[in-house]
């Protein structure tokens, strides 16, 4: 089970952006914003996913927080902080998840381990959630876009069939998919914010999907609704207390 919620935090966290301004082509627009808020030296965001997994007549409710921040993306000196709580029926689960210098530090269930992560393959990761899902204006079939005050509210749907490559591919690059396991997009659609400055400032989309694995089948609703804090600001990242870790190979973290 822990596996498969960090999987699909990934998922979700990776799908959690989209937006447009102004009056051009909403496709454009997209991925002005998109290349825009990717070019941020530093980042807070607030995500809140809500899952419903069935599987024949069981239902688990799932609810995940995460609070990430960055400071200096795209440097040596860059430094990663995620914390949040995973709730399954009524049971909830802390994570911590930390990245400087070279190393990347986990601290859940009662476990503080860390391993070696090239810089390159950090940010890879932090892309995936931060460059508008890296979901190519071309996956989605309709996008409108309408004002809101100061800011421009875009709304669209995804083309299900070109999803189901990608979130194939994203796994892979995270390094979170496992051998056998496949996903099936079955329907997504959301709506996301930008200020006036051009940058996210909220996101939200919902998706249904399969998960097959094994012979087995599981449904999945999931409602993602991340917040982009004060973007263009600049983001202090407070290291936690490194002492106790435990270093790993990260190719164990593939067989659990």
């Amino acid at each position: 089970m822990k596996k498969c919620l960090m999987l699909f935090l990934a998922l979700a966290t990776a799908l959690s952006l989209a937006a447009c301004k102004g009056e051009k082509d909403p496709k454009v627009l997209y991925d002005e914003a998109s290349k825009k808020t990717s070019e941020l030296a530093s980042m807070d965001v607030t995500s809140v996913v809500n899952m419903q997994m069935t599987q024949g007549d069981n239902t688990t409710d799932v609810k995940m927080d995460l609070d990430m921040k960055m400071a200096d993306i795209n440097t040596e000196n860059m430094r990663y902080l995620a914390q949040g709580t995973t709730s399954v029926m009524g049971q909830s689960l802390d994570i911590s998840m930390y990245y400087e210098n070279g190393y990347y530090y986990m601290d859940s269930m009662g476990q503080k381990v860390k391993y070696a992560m090239d810089l390159n393959a950090m940010m890879d990761q932090i892309k995936q959630s931060t460059e508008g899902a890296s979901v190519d204006s071309s996956y989605m079939k309709e996008i409108t876009a309408k004002k809101d005050g100061d800011n421009q509210i875009l709304t669209f749907t995804v083309d299900a069939e070109k999803m189901d490559a990608y979130v194939q591919d994203l796994m892979g690059q995270l390094g979170t998919n496992m051998e056998g396991v496949t996903y099936t997009i079955k329907e997504a659609n959301g709506e996301a914010t930008v200020n006036k400055e051009g940058y996210f400032t909220n996101s939200k989309i919902k998706m249904t999907l399969e998960m097959n694995a094994q012979d087995q089948t599981i449904a999945m609703v999931m409602d993602t609704d991340s917040t982009y804090n004060n973007p263009g600001q600049t983001v202090e990242v407070t290291a936690p207390d490194l002492e106790g870790y435990t270093e790993i190979d990260p190719s164990a973290l593939q067989n659990q």
